[in-house]
């Protein structure tokens, strides 16, 4: 896309606007701006309601499990002065943030749109790849969600132990 045809489109825009779309668009052709919306028209028309409704709902759960795991990362790094003496109960708590994250990381990926570039002509190669991104998110969800109960339950057991037992201390 021309230059001239990118400062069209973010006319009145603010600055940071008119970066992410310079971001967004690079290497576009004016074409692939233009026939963005009906693209998007044609991909929301070929990928069937059920689908569609599919992917609502896993983003809608995965957000939830998201705001889950932020809430456990911020809990434990709030306690882990409190109940972290040693090195090597830190690392517990280190530990339990990472198993955290990667749960967070498999929460976004849930959450992933289908790039333009996948908007293509090919209404049958469109299918099949929503098909195919149903499976990934839904049982990528399924995981998540289990590793976020299983877990939630182990840091729940660990933490008063962390914080009452005292090595070298008498019971």
């Amino acid at each position: 896309m021309t230059d001239l045809g990118k400062q069209e489109r973010m006319r009145g825009r603010s600055a940071l606007d008119r970066l992410f779309f310079r971001i967004a668009t690079t290497g576009w052709k004016f074409e692939q701006v233009t026939s963005y919306l009906d693209r998007m028209r044609k991909h929301n028309k070929e990928i069937p309601l059920e689908i569609v409704e599919a992917f609502a709902q896993i983003d809608a759960k995965a957000t939830g499990l998201l705001t889950h795991v932020s809430l456990m990362i911020a809990g434990l790094g709030l306690v882990a002065p409190l109940v972290a003496q040693s090195d090597f109960e830190i690392g517990i708590v280190v530990a339990e943030i990472a198993v955290y994250l990667l749960i967070a990381v498999g929460s976004l990926r849930c959450l992933s749109i289908f790039n333009s570039s996948e908007f293509d002509d090919d209404s049958g190669r469109l299918l099949v790849m929503a098909e195919s991104e149903l499976i990934i998110r839904r049982e990528l969800y399924a995981l998540c969600i289990r590793a976020a109960i299983v877990f939630t339950i182990i840091v729940f057991l660990l933490l008063p132990l962390l914080f009452f037992y005292k090595p070298g201390h008498p019971a």
